[in-house]
């Protein structure tokens, strides 16, 4: 049912794919399955991704670059030297920290924020659009949610559509801390069990990041009324990013996170018993 459902859809299809690379290789094969737009995790400025890319090395045109580290204020100002020496080539970025937009502010490229359970509401993302171009929204919402933020929002929004969803991020580096500690054998990336939740935890230098497990599907968002549908793969293997693009999740674990199950986002009041 599912494979029938993405492949109709693939055929109406009128939204373009951002596709995460980590294998410059593959990029070929991606545009013959429709990938529109690649986006290249920017080396020194990520984190939770295996393969990153300096500015040199990416040369594909109509690029967009991946920032998600939290920067402090050395890094912050390499950033924005980078940023305002950007190629050509060079048309958009992904970011998630706020910070990003004030360095932005005179950079004409393409401003996607990514800010992952934040977006959650369309009040608070037409005010995001003040800033920015265009906003994926979270992955912590229903199907029902996500429309009435179609409807409402002031631009066109962007949908994450397949991928690890992110969980937490530490600057410390937690898995070479753990084996350290409890002398046990260093494992990088590394599954986590924790009661009936799995997470997949990752590390570099500037930190570990924990994504839940499994993939999220939201393939069946491909025909919704959005401005990009963005995949982010950082461990699957080449071969399954083609059968995913082919509509073939065999050998992918995922589920459909919080479409069809709405997720609580605070405690409810407790009401004082009278006395």
């Amino acid at each position: 049912m599912l494979e029938i459902q993405f492949q109709l859809v693939k055929e109406k299809r009128m939204n373009k794919i951002l596709f995460l690379v980590q294998n410059i290789n593959l990029i070929p094969k991606l545009k013959e399955k429709k990938v529109d737009i690649f986006v290249f995790p920017l080396s020194f400025f990520c984190v939770g991704i295996p393969k990153t890319f300096t500015i040199n090395q990416i040369t594909e045109d109509n690029a967009y670059i991946f920032v998600n580290r939290i920067l402090n204020s050395k890094d912050a100002n390499k950033l924005n030297k980078l940023l305002h020496k950007l190629p050509n080539n060079i048309k958009g970025i992904i970011f998630d920290d706020i910070g990003v937009i004030k360095m932005l502010e005179d950079v004409k490229i393409h401003k996607i924020l990514y800010n992952t359970h934040f977006t959650t509401n369309f009040e608070s993302i037409n005010h995001l659009f003040s800033y920015v171009d265009d906003i994926i929204i979270s992955t912590d919402i229903t199907e029902k949610q996500i429309d009435k933020i179609i409807l409402k929002a002031n631009k066109k929004i962007s949908l994450f559509t397949f991928g690890l969803v992110p969980a937490m991020y530490s600057r410390r580096l937690l898995l070479t801390n753990d084996s350290l500690h409890y002398n046990k054998k260093y494992e990088n990336p590394l599954m986590l069990q924790n009661g009936k939740k799995t997470f997949l935890a990752f590390e570099n230098e500037y930190g570990t990041y924990l994504y839940h497990y499994p993939y999220y599907n939201g393939l069946r968002l491909l025909n919704k009324k959005c401005h990009f549908n963005f995949f982010y793969t950082p461990f699957m293997k080449d071969n399954d990013i083609l059968d995913l693009l082919d509509q073939k999740l065999t050998n992918i674990k995922w589920d459909y996170g919080f479409l069809d199950t709405k997720t609580i986002y605070k405690l409810k009041d407790i009401k004082k018993e009278a006395k």
